[in-house]
Order: C-alpha cells, then structure tokens, then sequence
C-alpha cells in the first residue's frame, strides 16, 4: 500500500473545503471533494428539512462523478459538516456504499455550534477502522493559523506509522 493520503470531504458552504484543503497541504495528499448529483437548497433550514427526510427513509443522495479507489491509500480522511447534530447524508451514502478494508478512516467535521453526538455516530458508522476524530467550529477554520496548528496535532496522531 502506497504512504499516501485522501482527503475526501462533503462542504456545503465551504469550511470543511477549507479545512480539507489546509489538511491536504499538511499531509501532501490527494483532496478530493463528493458532489451530489442533486443539489442541496442554498438555506440551512431547507437542508435540514431534507436531510431529515433522507435519513428517516435512509436514501441518502447519489454521488456525481467517480471517486478514487480508496484501496491505493495509506489513509482516509473523511470531512463534512454536521447537519442538525447528525453526519451529512452525503457521506452517510459513500459510508454506505465504500468498502475501505483495511484503510484507516480519520473523520474530520466542521459545525457552527453545537456538534452533539457527531463524533460517536460517524465512528459507529465507520467501524472497525475509525480512528481518532476532530470536530472544528466553523470560527476556528476562520482562524488559519490556529486551525492548522490543530489540524497538525491530529494529524500527528492518526497518520500510519
């Protein structure tokens, strides 16, 4: 297995993009953003409202466009916003629908107050090759210098040895 790194993030109003992008610069990997084949509405409530529904069917919305193979990675570093306490349905559809084998997963999320019980329901979903998980409020992204500074820590303790 190739020594190198994925970053693969869902970003709806672009935190967790930043925060993917300042973790691609610290680990030299390959970032890689999921698109949805149907667009998301532009107001927060309305993406809650559709969130909600997608989880409480359990469809959760189609990946556009292909995405890398997970297997030619040393790790995984999975990014996305918490929507209403919760993993954002698109990642929720590539947990679904990736097989990572033996491919570590790092979770990363950003969230604008509070996260809840993000970081138990994203490594329960991710189970058995979660590793250590790291929730940054959407004001600490702002703040580069400190968001790197913790983005370097993390990452110090989940990159393969």
């Amino acid at each position: 297995m190739a020594q190198k790194s994925l970053v693969l993030y869902f970003s709806l109003y672009g935190d967790t993009q930043t925060m993917a992008e300042l973790l691609g610069r610290i680990t030299h990997g390959t970032v890689v953003p999921l698109q949805v084949e149907t667009p998301f509405p532009d107001d927060m409530n309305a993406v809650n409202d559709v969130a909600e529904a997608q989880r409480a069917k359990g469809t959760f919305p189609v990946l556009a466009g292909p995405l890398p193979p997970v297997q030619e990675y040393a790790i995984v570093l999975l990014g996305g916003p918490v929507w209403n306490g919760h993993v954002a349905t698109p990642l929720r559809r590539l947990i679904q629908d990736t097989d990572f084998g033996d491919v570590p997963v790092a979770p990363f999320y950003t969230y604008a107050t509070d996260p809840g019980d993000y970081a138990q329901e994203v490594n329960a979903l991710l189970e058995p090759g979660s590793r250590a998980s790291l929730g940054m409020s959407d004001e600490t992204v702002k703040k580069t210098n400190q968001a790197t500074a913790e983005l370097q820590k993390w990452w110090d303790t989940v990159r393969p040895q």
